[in-house]
């Protein structure tokens, strides 16, 4: 869905690297959208995920490194961590050829299934709404297509926009780039030089772009001149960053804030910087000057500068865990930087002079007491120095099962984003500016802790059930210009403009192509009930021809459950051409680990909870087949990265509830985790193998450690025999999908799940297919996707409709 719409920047964070690193898969579609071990398969789009959260410029989470030391009795599959290793890749392209042959036949592709050219033409789609950004007299667009394989990056006018056919002038063609450089080169976005005082033309036209070669999350910065077209020129001493998971912040034209890799210290245990350093136009990088460093066992640290509404601010950050982060900003007084007193858990915002603080759990300051979840603002430069006696409450959940969603602006609006009940409702706030004063009202109070400016609100905007509603600023400094963009299960992204507060009153701009017949097909939202007696929300839609009391048909089942990632309604065409159009139902479950009914329900499943998010999905699964929309042999399950971990736990722990698992990008060996690329930051969300109950926990659950005790459950819980146990005829049909450039969430983890499966005897009817490049997406293109889509869908196709065997010996 993100490729599909506007750049909804929903939110006013602005000091943000952190949300790279949560487990979520580029093609993830949550509502507070955002970037973690997770990838959305929900809605079919390989693409970024949009996040309540203007990650743009702020917005911190992650967690620090095991104390564990490599385990002890080292698995001899181990040589499967080695990415790039020979016999590591003899055994992927063995593994990939049997895939391919178990899923197209012997002498097909996935390229020669009817199903591919549907999907290539959805990625391809010349019509899909383009996500775009204002910036200066442009709006700027990332492109792929048949003729852009790995994209371009191009600009039109905002008036050109609007037109049905807009006419785009190419910027950076990456195409071009990847093929004069020899590199295959993924494009991952631009930071622009920071709106503030002075000349607009000084300020539009310097960008940094961020450029990974295969994808990986690691990336090169070079400094790009938009008038010109190209990038800056060694005579004028361009900003460059060598690979690496960096950070980059402008300050002004010749200044910025860089975190890197700068050796012992500099990086932490997950490979994310720790210091931040001042580096000057034609400084040496090596001799810019480190203005702060972070502690050894931080995820991150980092800065940010910018303008808000004229006001300046520059914050400081360390993120201790996941979700816990410290954040330091300039005193107005002594000019020095001051750690903000707020929990360390609570999200931390500002709006022109004001900050915005979400209070992720109950609050109290002094005489105040404030819910868990609610959201207050207070001026900001009487905050920092002490002052708590000017808050305005902004947002106050009714019961347990209403959250904050996050935020989004433009000049004089702040609309408060949440999710009650499933129901996405927006709370419009009207700012309104301090009036400069005068001797006289100066004279009348203490100017240092009295300010003027106010929250007044306005009206509260109510979503249809089950749709997605998102609004946010087309150019939230400088007007009260509104993009709105709705969809749902059934209905395209339709992309609208409105002016706040009039969030109903909006004009049609484009909507995307209807990719398949809805005639017939519903969408309720359902509610299963977990071992402990909790309601779990569910989605759940009908394809074409399903009627009520009708026979059970094959049905595919979507969750996620991790780092507080909601689910919510979204259109996808490529669920719809694969499984409705075909008669089948999609099912997404809501299931605790997710930020549906805000942090308490992911809470309830973090760490040693972690088996709530299980027993939550299996509810979601005996209840569609207790209903009778299907049965267990023609029940599916589907999910990406900390999705893929839940797919994978179904496979071990639940596998009479499935017909077919799909686990794509997956964690799987929760002892080793966190000896791998980005494993150690999740440890606030998973837990810590070196702490002996949160191991216990871990190993508990871990698909990779419970194998064997999968195979004596066969027999005495789930009636096989204890040969047909050992042949893993219990287990269902099961499809791996990776990565080798996924350097987020380790392709090893189903590598070795794999391999040590087949060793066991029961990897029978278990398929693994790994893609060269792609990073934690999945794939880096068009042709990737729709190939890695194919692959996926048409497994699930055979295996749940067609009653197709899979042969994975």
């Amino acid at each position: 869905r993100c490729q599909t719409s506007p750049s909804l920047t929903l939110a006013i964070a602005r000091v943000a690297p952190l949300s790279a690193l949560r487990l979520v898969f580029a093609r993830a579609t949550q509502f507070p959208k955002a970037c973690f071990p997770s990838r959305n398969a929900q809605h079919g789009a390989n693409l970024p995920p949009r996040k309540f959260v203007r990650t743009s410029r702020r917005s911190f989470a992650t967690s620090p490194r095991s104390t564990m030391a490599p385990t002890e009795n080292t698995p001899d599959d181990v040589f499967l961590e080695d990415l790039q290793g020979e016999r590591s890749m003899e055994w992927v392209t063995k593994e990939n050829t049997r895939a391919i042959a178990a899923i197209s036949g012997p002498d097909g592709t996935p390229e020669r299934d009817p199903l591919f050219a549907k999907l290539r033409a959805i990625y391809d789609d010349e019509k899909k709404i383009p996500n775009v950004r204002l910036r200066g007299d442009f709006v700027y667009n990332f492109w792929q297509d048949d003729a852009h394989v790995k994209g371009i990056w191009r600009r039109t006018t905002m008036g050109d926009f609007k037109l049905k056919d807009p006419t785009w002038e190419t910027v950076l063609d990456v195409d071009a780039l990847s093929a004069a450089e020899q590199k295959s080169w993924v494009w991952k976005g631009p930071s622009f030089l920071d709106y503030g005082p002075g000349d607009d033309a000084f300020r539009v036209d310097r960008c940094v772009v961020k450029l990974s070669d295969g994808g990986t999350d690691a990336c090169v910065v070079r400094e790009f001149d938009v008038t010109t077209k190209t990038f800056v020129g060694d005579d004028e001493k361009p900003f460059v960053l060598p690979v690496g998971k960096s950070n980059f912040c402008w300050i002004d034209r010749d200044t910025a804030w860089i975190g890197a890799d700068f050796g012992e210290g500099t990086v932490s245990p997950s490979g994310y910087p720790l210091t931040i350093r001042e580096w000057k136009r034609g400084e040496a990088l090596s001799d810019s000057t480190e203005i702060w460093r972070g502690q050894p066992t931080d995820v991150v640290a980092a800065g940010s500068a910018y303008w808000d509404k004229g006001v300046r601010y520059q914050v400081w950050y360390r993120a201790k865990t996941f979700y816990d982060t410290e954040h330091f900003a300039l005193h107005p007084d002594t000019k020095t930087m001051v750690l903000v007193d707020i929990p360390s858990d609570f999200g931390f915002n500002t709006f022109a002079d004001h900050v915005v603080i979400h209070c992720k759990s109950a609050w109290e300051v002094g005489s105040l007491k404030f819910k868990a979840g609610c959201v207050v603002a207070h001026p900001a430069d009487a905050f920092v120095r002490g002052d708590r006696s000017q808050f305005t409450e902004l947002y106050v959940p009714k019961d347990e099962r209403c959250s904050y969603a996050g935020s989004t602006e433009t000049k004089d609006y702040l609309l408060i984003h949440t999710l009650e009940h499933m129901v996405v409702r927006v709370y419009v706030w009207k700012f309104v500016k301090a009036a400069v004063e005068d001797d006289a009202t100066k004279a009348a109070g203490d100017a240092r802790t009295k300010n003027k400016s106010t929250f007044q609100f306005v009206k509260e905007h109510v979503a249809p059930d089950c749709q997605s509603f998102e609004a946010s600023g087309i150019d939230a400094d400088r007007s009260n210009e509104l993009w709105v963009t709705t969809d749902g299960y059934l209905d395209p992204v339709t992309l609208s403009t409105a002016c706040a507060p009039d969030l109903e009153i909006s004009a049609p701009c484009k909507e995307n192509t209807a990719w398949f017949d809805t005639n017939g097909m519903t969408v309720e939202l359902r509610e299963a009930v977990s071992d402990d007696g909790t309601a779990v929300p569910y989605f759940l839609v009908k394809g074409a021809g399903v009627v009520d009391g009708g026979a059970p048909v094959p049905t595919v089942l979507y969750g996620y459950g991790g780092f507080e990632i909601s689910m919510l309604p979204g259109y996808s065409a490529t669920v719809g051409e694969s499984f409705l159009s075909n008669g089948m139902c999609y099912a997404v479950a809501c299931i605790r680990g997710g930020g549906e009914f805000g942090a308490r329900w992911h809470r309830a499943a973090k760490k040693e909870k972690r088996w709530r998010a299980y027993e939550d999905f299996a509810a979601v699964a005996k209840d569609l087949v207790a209903t009778k929309v299907t049965t267990h042999q023609t029940l599916g399950c589907m999910g990406g990265s900390n999705g893929g971990l839940l797919a994978g736990a179904m496979m071990v722990h639940y596998p009479n509830l499935f017909g077919a698992v799909v686990s794509q990008c997956p964690l799987l060996d929760m002892e080793r985790y966190v000896l791998l690329t980005s494993g150690p930051s999740w440890i606030d969300e998973y837990g810590d193998p070196s702490v002996p109950e949160e191991r216990a926990a871990l190993l508990g659950f871990s698909p990779y450690h419970n194998l064997e005790k999968s195979i004596a459950r066969a027999t005495a819980e789930w009636g096989f025999d204890a040969e047909a146990a050992k042949r893993g005829e219990h287990v269902p049909a099961t499809l791996f999908t990776t990565s080798t450039a996924d350097d987020r969430v380790h392709p090893s983890h189903a590598r070795r799940l794999v391999h040590k499966m087949r060793a066991l005897g029961i990897g029978g009817k278990v398929l693994y297919h790994e893609m060269i490049e792609g990073g934690h997406a999945g794939a880096a293109d068009n042709v990737a996707r729709a190939k890695v889509k194919t692959v996926e869908n048409r497994f699930l196709l055979d295996v749940l409709k067609n009653g197709k065997t899979v042969n994975g010996r």
